[in-house]
């Protein structure tokens, strides 16, 4: 993680952990918690079409080029990068 930079932790954890805070001080980490919310509601805004999600993807590309949807993936201007399956 580069200094001022922010995780996003996606995951529940049950099990006890052990974490170095030090760079979170030191580097001006970000650490943002993000848990499953109302599945249903986001649904019917996505499918409502309330909701764009075009904005947020950067390309996509046919399974067969998954090499190169993976390199453009870690690209600093990725955001999202989907597989178009058929």
């Amino acid at each position: 993680m580069r200094p001022c930079g922010t995780i996003v932790l996606k995951t529940t954890v049950a099990a006890d952990q052990t974490l170095h805070m030090a760079p979170f001080v030191i580097d001006e980490i970000k650490l943002l918690g993000s848990r499953c919310g109302p599945f249903a509601a986001a649904l019917e805004l996505l499918s409502s079409r309330a909701i764009s999600v075009k904005p947020l993807l950067t390309a996509t590309y046919p399974l067969e080029a998954a090499a190169t949807a993976f390199e453009h993936a870690v690209r600093k201007d990725a955001l999202k990068v989907l597989f178009g399956v058929r």
